[in-house]
């Protein structure tokens, strides 16, 4: 197997995004009350607004696979221990905040990993016709743990929010295309 890109254009996307007004959050919510993947989210983002490549439901399928193992392995348990070591806890020691930040970076370098897996598949794909943003996050979020209790009101928030960013981009986009200088 090839050397990952790590820190290649999905993930400097991903960074930008994510550091949006209001991104940070409504993907966490996006995580915690519909249990997804954020990566998929940020990925289906990337290939319509950036690539013009938008994913079709055999994608967002391929792509739920694509990376599943990866995640079930690394992303998901350090997540977990990161959340555990979060709270105050009888008998644990102060350092156990130390142990928190390491965990937390190695979970951010397992999440960097999956971005770097995605890019890969995402340059390997044959795109064709794609959905429309919406759709795409409706397929994604049919993937999510059943029986879990989530908040739909939350989980509509957190779509509308992105959907502003995502219409944020566009626009900036759009006006950059069409500057004086610049190249259609």
């Amino acid at each position: 197997m090839n050397k990952l890109d790590l820190d290649g254009p999905l993930w400097r996307f991903a960074l930008e995004f994510y550091a949006l007004p209001g991104v940070a959050e409504a993907c966490l919510t996006l995580q915690d009350e519909a249990h997804i993947d954020v990566i998929q989210l940020l990925t289906a983002i990337y290939a319509d607004l950036i690539l013009r490549q938008p994913l079709s439901s055999k994608d967002v399928a391929k792509l739920g696979r694509q990376t599943a193992e990866w995640r079930r392995a690394t992303v998901l348990p350090l997540r977990d221990i990161r959340r555990f070591l979060k709270p105050e806890r009888d008998g644990f020691p102060e350092e156990r905040h130390l142990l928190r930040e390491k965990v937390k970076a190695a979970e951010l370098l397992a999440e960097q990993i999956q971005l770097a897996l995605t890019e890969r598949w995402l340059s390997r794909r044959q795109p064709g016709q794609g959905l429309p943003t919406r759709e795409v996050f409706a397929l994604i979020m049919k993937g999510d743990v059943p029986g879990q209790p989530r908040s739909e009101r939350m989980i509509g928030i957190a779509i509308s929010t992105l959907e502003i960013a995502i219409g944020a981009l566009n626009r900036e986009a759009s006006a950059m295309r069409h500057m004086p200088g610049t190249l259609d």
